[in-house]
């Protein structure tokens, strides 16, 4: 599970993340960040937004019913557990599509990674 710190719970931070970041996305999901570079030009720093790096999931009901749903973020935050610390973005929303919901773990894993990639936030080391 994501520690508390790491946790994306206010509607302003999404939009901030949905209004000034880069987005990359696949079949399963769609990456938000939103890098320092970017937070400066926002001015989100100025308000206290970025203190820790902040993790959102956004699991539209076109996903599926409540069950699937969860399931879907469960498997995402417990891949996203094994990430956190090689990212190097400071805020980021992943949004689940709905093929997500027939997806095995290690397909969304490598949809995340692949996409981690594309936006370049991946250190190396991974």
């Amino acid at each position: 599970m994501l520690p508390a710190a790491n946790r994306m719970r206010k509607s302003g931070e999404f939009s901030q993340v949905f209004r000034h970041g880069k987005r990359s996305g696949n079949q399963f999901l769609v990456v938000h960040t939103l890098c320092d570079g970017q937070v400066n030009e926002a001015g989100l720093d100025e308000v206290g937004f970025v203190v820790d790096k902040k993790i959102g999931f956004v699991v539209g009901k076109a996903v599926g019913n409540s069950v699937v749903r969860h399931r879907v973020t469960r498997k995402l935050r417990h891949i996203l557990r094994n990430y956190v610390d090689d990212l190097e973005c400071d805020a980021l929303v992943i949004r689940a599509l709905s093929p997500a919901a027939g997806a095995d773990f290690h397909t969304l894993e490598k949809a995340l990674v692949r996409e981690f990639r594309r936006l370049n936030i991946l250190q190396e080391s991974r």
